[in-house]
């Protein structure tokens, strides 16, 4: 799962990302403006219009690096509108204490899947964030799925996917590089909403 933080100036969507190979690959796949950088250094948010954002999105496998980039954008930009991926419920309460306005938690998500036996086959998108901007949606992945089999680095998703997590048997897995998908996963999908029908096809081999 790629480290990216997202940002949006009046209607115009912003991408940072530290990875030079990976910002060339979303340049080209994206209709946005994509910065190389850490985002968690505030002269790259700045160089990047961060003293104009209306949002800012931080959707990265490290709790900490997600609540130290909204924090900085908070407090050296005055960004009224931070979410922050959550991937260790744990973590939720810090985030609300110290202000982040938004919060997706992956794993409570998932559990509350399982809590209340959802009938998953008839569920496609789940929730949106950000007034729509982005969409979390769960696919089961069907036996002859072509990515059965392959590690979640080998899947040929669009570069603005995150897996956000993984009900399988009954279970929570949190997705990383080496996690091989199964049939019947349950995966959690957060995307971009004009990319989530190329995640379906990468994932579960239908549009």
């Amino acid at each position: 799962m790629k480290n990216f933080y997202h940002f949006s100036l009046s209607g115009v969507a912003f991408f940072i990302n530290k990875d030079p190979q990976y910002c060339k690959e979303l340049a080209r796949s994206l209709k946005a403006n994509v910065v190389y950088g850490d985002a968690s250094d505030p002269q790259i948010l700045e160089d990047a219009g961060g003293y104009k954002t209306d949002i800012l999105v931080a959707l990265t496998p490290k709790d900490h690096d997600n609540l130290f980039i909204c924090k900085m954008a908070q407090k050296y930009f005055n960004v009224e509108r931070t979410t922050a991926l959550v991937n260790n419920p744990d973590n939720e309460c810090l985030f609300k204490k110290i202000g982040i306005t938004s919060i997706f938690n992956t794993t409570q998500l998932l559990s509350s899947l399982i809590e209340q036996h959802v009938a998953v086959e008839d569920i496609s998108n789940l929730i949106t964030l950000e007034d729509g901007k982005l969409s979390v949606a769960q696919i089961i992945i069907p036996e002859n799925a072509p990515s059965v089999g392959k590690t979640v680095k080998e899947l040929d998703l669009p570069l603005s996917i995150v897996l956000g997590g993984i009900i399988r048997n009954g279970d929570i897995v949190i997705p990383r590089g080496g996690t091989i998908i199964k049939p019947g996963d349950k995966v959690l999908v957060i995307s971009l909403p004009q990319d989530q029908a190329k995640a379906v096809k990468a994932l579960g081999g239908e549009e």
